[in-house]
């Protein structure tokens, strides 16, 4: 008797940590700071100029890489990705690198603009993120090795 309810206690102990931490994590997206929190970046070592150049070569759908505000600290692209609006950005790094952010995904009227780390499914965010990695940033590096 002793034993099952020294069990139970275990049980119910741990299913509270449980419950505090994945609340105390799920609520990191109040708190999360800056323009694009949540963002799925990559880095290239390379200029962002050649990045900008190597994506205009790849001839991406509807591609908008003209800087719409050249004083910021981003510069925004957006394209299609296989039937889907992909909104992203560049900017600098520390070094002579860049950083590319994918930001979030246009996919229908009805679902809106959505954006990558936060809105998405588990499943549609991991398939998303690996599409725009094979798509763009795998291609991105082999245009700018040429």
């Amino acid at each position: 008797m002793k034993s099952k309810f020294k069990l139970v206690i275990v049980i119910a102990i741990l299913l509270t940590i449980t419950y505090n931490l994945i609340s105390f994590f799920s609520t990191f997206h109040i708190y999360a700071a800056g323009s694009y929190p949540y963002a799925e970046t990559y880095y290239l070592k390379y200029p962002e100029k050649d990045i900008i150049k190597a994506l205009e070569k790849m001839n991406l759908n509807h591609a908008d890489l003209k800087d719409k505000n050249p004083t910021d600290y981003w510069h925004d692209i957006s394209f299609n990705l296989d039937g889907k609006r992909i909104d992203a950005w560049t900017r600098p790094g520390f070094d002579e690198g860049t950083n590319i952010g994918f930001v979030a995904v246009y996919r229908n009227r009805e679902s809106g603009w959505q954006l990558i780390n936060q809105d998405l499914g588990l499943y549609r965010n991991i398939m998303i993120k690996r599409e725009f990695k094979k798509k763009i940033i795998e291609r991105l590096k082999i245009e700018l090795e040429k």
